[in-house]
């Protein structure tokens, strides 16, 4: 099993055995708190092989927040089809700060001023997008799970990731996360001729809807029976502006996962 797995499949068994079990907004959870998971993009792409996952879904979710998204539409053209839970069931407007805030965080362009550190001063210790807004928090249609992301170069080549998040679903929305983060670290690391590094992820609240308690003791189950090897990736390199990401710039190679387990997904 590859080493984030194995740190995955370890943090799935704390929250089952010692998580809190509590009553939140729309489900049952099993919750602990202050957890992290780190992968190295250098021994491979981070996505679970202990079952299916989608991947092209997640890779049209970055895109969309690298375009500003205020529609559901603005989703499903990229192929990411779950934003639709919180969009309005009428016009299918969304008010998110994910990605917005990115490219005007009152009137800062943030995006602008990471690549301008990534290009000029690499070694600055100020390279952080944030999006969490507390002032706007009762106007969203969601707000942020993840909202602070801050990178670093290390010997002027290779970029890494500390990726912080207040709540973490962990059976659906972790793997998920995973793949945004090292998908987008991918894309701005070709853009600066750097080689992608580690991500780190923080959470806070880190649970398992009870819904998911018995499928996720499934996953484990195929998780520790499996002999993977490595995920490749490959990047259009030709794409310079990771703003202009796409879908079909990330292919991934040797992906043999175990079957699909279904989570329920709460809204």
């Amino acid at each position: 099993m590859q080493p984030f797995e194995l740190e995955y499949c370890e943090l799935v068994q704390q929250v089952l055995k010692t998580g809190e079990l509590r009553q939140t907004r729309n489900a049952e959870t099993f919750s602990i708190f202050g957890t992290s998971l780190t992968a190295d993009l250098r021994d491979g792409f981070p996505i679970l092989q202990g079952r299916t996952l989608y991947p092209d879904g997640v890779l049209g979710e970055l895109a969309a927040m690298l375009r500003s998204p205020k529609n559901v539409a603005d989703f499903e053209r990229w192929g990411c089809n779950y934003w639709k839970l919180w969009a309005d069931k009428d016009t299918g407007d969304l008010n998110v700060d994910y990605g917005n805030q990115w490219f005007d965080f009152n009137g800062v362009d943030q995006i602008a001023e990471l690549k301008r550190m990534l290009e000029k001063d690499p070694a600055n210790r100020r390279m952080i997008i944030s999006s969490w807004r507390p002032d706007r928090l009762g106007e969203l249609s969601l707000p942020c799970c993840h909202y602070s992301y801050q990178f670093h170069v290390s010997d002027n080549k290779v970029l890494s990731m500390i990726w912080t998040q207040r709540s973490v679903d962990v059976m659906i929305g972790l793997p998920s996360d995973m793949i945004f983060a090292a998908a987008w670290l991918i894309a701005i690391a070709n853009e600066f001729d750097f080689t992608p590094g580690t991500i780190k992820m923080d959470f806070g609240d880190t649970h398992i809807y009870a819904s998911h308690e018995e499928r996720a003791y499934d996953y484990l189950q195929q998780a520790y029976a499996m002999d993977d090897t490595p995920v490749l990736w490959l990047y259009n390199i030709t794409r310079l502006n990771f703003c202009n990401f796409v879908p079909e710039d990330l292919k991934l190679l040797n992906y043999n996962p175990e079957k699909p387990i279904r989570f329920k997904l709460h809204g």
